[in-house]
């Protein structure tokens, strides 16, 4: 009987998704405690906003930057200083107890710089590290597993900050959320590998399943070649959609159920998990889908565009039928909304599939353009939302998302992220998935 690779590529993305998860809870945790941090510092809700401001503009601005550096340094060395400046960014909260309110302030705002810079970089990093470490019949799969941590470390965030601030104060809470981020950026260095072979833990066999999957240089490939593919400005045009329909998950949902449905701040907020919860199921459920469409058809095309764009419009009649449950209807709103969720989160994966596929050796880039592509769309999306709630009403909220899935969706029609392989390089689209 022949031998069985071994598994370091399934640590290897267990390690990735919980650095993602963690990411999601040092980005989150000053939300959870803003009105104790406002009342406490004498702040006003405009600083709070340019605190809150400055994680997001550092790290959309920074994410093309760090890609760079990313793809200079290999995964290794990029997610352990990164990582490293995340637990740290973090921590600085814990120094407002030793200073005055305006040094406080300033503090505030620099840790959320730096913070919005080691995240900016943290995702281009995975990124290149799955398309190293897994197989491409199971890349959608990991890059669904990869969302999903995002989306759980926010929930996970959230419950245990808010119990936490029953028992210390909100600054030794950053301070403790700094400990798992240092320890897992001193044992990912010290354990993981930019390459398989390289690792002592493969044996030969997972090593010649993983042979390959390690971006290729290509004929023409460079920055400049890179920025003239229109597949790459079409998966960057998709995610500025796509993010902007997503963070609606995260910040607007709560009012709309409040307003549309009646319903109290505490109860929208409980009714809220279910849709986040879809969010999470969808980005797992439609990796599944991605990678065995892969299988069956050899086709990126079929697994990243046909998936994405079957997911998306469907996902936008769900919204549509959303929009027409009056007032009062709250379990069936709240179901549409879930089920909504969990469709257009099949397509999730597939951006960042298609990032991968089609990066090169600028995958990291690539990969930043795309995420920074996506975090101004939702920027933009947050502002725009009051100013059509205000003409239409919060019923019509949901077709605001709808519409902004939709137009992703049609980013999607002309985009082929099938490529021919590399001359040089063994083709391992016929290998089998394990």
């Amino acid at each position: 009987m022949a031998p069985r690779p071994t598994n370091v590529r399934y640590v290897v993305l267990f390690g990735l998704c919980l650095a993602a998860g963690l990411a999601y809870i040092h980005r989150g945790c000053l939300s959870i405690v803003e009105s104790t941090v406002r009342d406490e510092m004498d702040l006003t809700k405009g600083q709070m906003g340019g605190i809150f401001a400055a994680f997001f503009w550092a790290y959309a601005l920074c994410q093309i930057p760090t890609g760079l550096l990313v793809d200079a340094w290999g995964p290794r060395r990029a997610l352990f200083v990164f990582g490293l400046l995340g637990a740290i960014t973090v921590a600085m909260g814990a120094g407002t107890l030793w200073v005055d309110v305006t040094t406080g302030f300033i503090l505030l705002v620099g840790s959320r710089v730096l913070m919005g810079v080691a995240q900016a970089g943290l995702f281009p990093g995975s990124t290149r590290a799955i398309a190293v470490w897994i197989p491409l019949p199971r890349r959608a799969f990991a890059a669904g597993m990869l969302q999903a941590c995002m989306s759980l470390g926010g929930a996970v965030g959230a419950f245990v900050t808010a119990r936490l601030l029953n028992v210390m104060a909100w600054q030794w809470i950053f301070a403790l959320y700094a400990i798992p981020g240092l320890m897992w950026s001193f044992w990912f260095f010290a354990w993981y590998r930019d390459r398989p072979d390289e690792h002592r833990g493969t044996n030969a066999e997972e090593r010649e399943l993983l042979r390959s999957t390690e971006p290729k240089k290509r004929s023409g490939d460079g920055w400049g070649a890179i920025w003239s593919d229109i597949n790459v400005v079409l998966v960057c045009a998709q995610q500025f959609f796509r993010a902007a329909s997503n963070v609606f998950w995260f910040t607007w949902c709560p009012t709309y159920l409040q307003h549309a449905q009646d319903l109290s701040q505490e109860a929208a907020g409980m009714w809220t998990s279910l849709p986040i919860m879809g969010v999470m199921a969808g980005s797992i459920l439609g990796g599944l889908i991605a990678d065995r469409v892969f299988l069956r058809t050899k086709s990126r095309r079929a697994s990243r565009s046909g998936v994405a764009i079957s997911a998306t419009l469907l996902g936008v009649v769900c919204f549509g039928l959303t929009y027409l449950v009056p007032t009062g209807q709250v379990g069936l709103a709240v179901l549409m909304l879930t089920i909504a969720a969990v469709i257009v989160s099949c397509g999730n994966s597939c951006g960042y599939s298609a990032a991968m596929d089609l990066g090169g050796r600028n995958l990291a880039t690539v990969f930043g353009a795309m995420n920074m592509f996506g975090n101004f769309g939702a920027a933009l999306f947050s502002q725009v939302m009051p100013t059509w709630v205000g003409a239409f009403g919060w019923h019509a909220a949901v077709l605001l998302v709808g519409g902004s899935y939709f137009c992703g969706a049609l980013c999607w029609l002309p985009l082929n992220p099938d490529r021919k392989p590399d001359p040089e390089a063994a083709d391992y689209d016929d290998r089998p998935a394990r």
